[in-house]
């Protein structure tokens, strides 16, 4: 019987969700304990990877899994693999572009009218009795007439695009592949060719691409200097796109207005966390692509593929080949 191996902890209603996607014929194992030395252990014996969480998945984890046919991630990151060493034994990875796209989409838009109205304080001072109608309410701001940024327009930009339609707002977007004039005609998207040459001009800034070495920390010091004051900062996307000291100094100073983060430089974030000192952050424990409908889509999807690939139907998998 093919094992699955699962390469993170899940407990309680993930489990279950996991537990419930295994396909019959095939087992699947979760780790015991979230540790390098555990994925190396339970590497072994499968056949499959199920790959989640972010536990390096290295030339040590490689070398002990003898039988891998195919690694499957749940969603489509891919920062956790030694890229080297999985090309390098030819083994295939299959990815699961889109699946919770909606999911981090409305997280997205959340974050963005959350920090326009201003909803964390507010909500927070009407719990503690605290009624301070026009003075809380004039704080606030509105999403239309603003012009949103978005770094990024795979899935993920395309239904932020989307969903911004009826709010009235102008969208500006790069990417290092530019739509085509029917989508951005359809989602009144206009292109800049280059991050920097949008700053300027967004009010809201809101990432939507990969992590790669060559875009890492690409929001820094003087990138958050050429923004306009007073403006916001999303990202649903990789935390280690922003450089969080410089962007906590910019908070600070009120340069920019406020920032919405679900994803961190460091994950889990722990003890010392700068920005979470900040009441003008919203904070979330990555979580914009998990919601209970993505994740159990995420979950099947998965296993569909892995018995895709076992039962020799590789061609209806294949645009979601990943190497």
């Amino acid at each position: 019987m093919p094992k699955i191996l699962h390469t993170a902890r899940y407990s309680g209603l993930p489990l279950e969700i996991l537990q419930k996607a295994c396909p019959e014929g095939f087992t699947v194992k979760t780790l015991d304990e979230a540790t390098h030395p555990q994925i190396v252990k339970e590497a072994s014996d499968a056949d499959y990877f199920l790959v989640s969480g972010r536990l390096p998945i290295d030339k040590a984890v490689l070398d002990a899994a003898r039988n891998l046919k195919m690694i499957q991630r749940t969603g489509v990151g891919t920062e956790m693999f030694d890229m080297v060493e999985v090309k390098r034994r030819n083994i295939p990875v299959y990815v699961n572009a889109g699946v919770n796209a909606r999911s981090v989409a409305e997280h997205t838009l959340l974050l963005m009218l959350a920090m326009l109205k201003r909803l964390p304080q507010i909500n927070s001072q009407t719990h503690c009795g605290v009624w301070n109608k026009q003075q809380a309410g004039l704080t606030t701001g509105e999403l239309y007439g603003k012009t949103v940024g978005l770094v990024g327009m795979g899935h993920i930009g395309r239904l932020v695009a989307a969903m911004l339609q009826p709010f009235g707002v102008a969208i500006v977007y790069t990417d290092v592949t530019r739509q085509s004039p029917d989508v951005e005609s359809s989602l009144s998207l206009r292109y800049s060719e280059n991050f920097e040459s949008m700053l300027p001009e967004v009010d809201i800034l809101s990432f939507h691409c990969p992590l790669t070495v060559g875009n890492t920390g690409m929001l820094d010091g003087k990138r958050l200097s050429m923004m306009k004051e007073g403006s916001i900062v999303v990202n649903t996307a990789r935390g280690k796109l922003i450089n969080p000291d410089d962007l906590y100094q910019a908070l600070k100073s009120g340069h920019i207005k406020a920032a919405g983060l679900d994803t961190h430089y460091e994950e889990p974030v722990g003890e010392g966390y700068k920005l979470a000192e900040l009441d003008n952050v919203i904070l979330t424990p990555h979580i914009g692509g998990l919601s209970y409908e993505a994740f159990e889509a995420m979950m099947k999807e998965a296993m569909q593929n892995i018995v895709a690939f076992e039962e020799g139907r590789q061609s209806e998998i294949e645009r979601k080949r990943l190497l």
